[in-house]
């Protein structure tokens, strides 16, 4: 793609934006200037001052880098969680509104928990939002991946909640390290990869090309950590402590096969893509 610069002289914000919506969408566009020019979108359209070359430059580097299709997120490093704003790079799966959603419904149905565990915490999304709703919780963010931990940790100190946020690295939670989980967790969350792996070549481009697979890949049916998460939330969860899965709309049925008594719910957009179960009885 050739996006000519022409002279180099001082373009408005509002210029740049124009002519950056002949190669990205005008959401985009927006988007990229709101965050490189940090002004909020009616001050793009209302700003006198002008952008000196080099930053006109740069800003024309990420424009390429959008229409090739990269996700904005990773290149503004910013993705926004409920009231937060993360820290987001290619190490780490951008955080979606239907984990929004799990973060909400979860704090309808349970309240005060003591111990909470995210596993596959990811950027540390649900972690952070979870301690913000619940403060007095202790919450443990659990992740195979020490890239996206990195990230994770980036998040949390952006936050200030190291103190109640303790990350561990594991491939699953039924590892000796994790021992003093069993029978202790009020609540264990997971947005786990649950994407079927033949499905994962037809996901859009920007998704397959750029998030990490280790993210998306459930196994052959999407399925193995949530087989996993399954079969652990009647060891590790506490009395009436609460399990809150997102999950692909082909596993509902899975999910009540092996926990007869959880709850599928859909989400905004009338897709199956919850699961609840409570040991104990919701």
């Amino acid at each position: 793609m050739k996006i000519a610069l022409r002279a180099l002289h001082r373009h408005l914000p509002a210029q740049l934006v124009r002519r950056a919506c002949r190669f990205i969408p005008r959401d985009d566009a927006e988007y990229l200037a709101m965050s490189f020019f940090s002004l909020k979108r009616s001050e793009i359209y209302l700003s006198q001052k002008p952008v000196s070359p080099e930053i006109t430059r740069n800003f024309w580097t990420l424009v390429k880098r959008a229409a090739r299709g990269e996700p904005l997120q990773y290149l503004t490093n910013s993705a926004p969680f409920l009231n937060l704003d993360l820290y987001v790079d290619p190490r780490v799966f951008i955080p979606r509104p239907e984990t929004e959603e799990l973060a909400l419904r979860v704090q309808q149905l349970i309240q005060d928990p003591e111990v909470i565990v995210d596993y596959g915490t990811g950027s540390g999304c649900l972690a952070i939002a979870l301690a913000q709703m619940f403060p007095a919780a202790r919450i443990f963010g659990i992740d195979i991946s020490a890239p996206a931990l990195a990230v994770a940790r980036l998040n949390i100190r952006r936050y200030r909640l190291e103190k109640r946020i303790h990350l561990i690295q594991a491939p699953a939670l039924d590892v000796p390290h994790l021992e003093f989980l069993k029978d202790n967790i009020d609540l264990l969350i997971s947005n786990p990869p649950y994407v079927p792996e033949n499905r994962i070549p037809v996901l859009e481009p920007r998704v397959r090309n750029y998030e990490p697979i280790i993210a998306l890949d459930g196994g052959p049916e999407g399925t193995t950590v949530i087989r996993m998460l399954l079969q652990s939330a009647p060891v590790y969860l506490r009395k009436n402590g609460l399990l809150a899965l997102e999950i692909d709309e082909t596993q509902d049925s899975f999910v009540t096969k092996m926990l007869p008594a959880a709850r599928i719910e859909t989400d905004l957009a009338g897709k199956i893509r919850y699961a609840f179960w409570r040991k104990g009885g919701l």
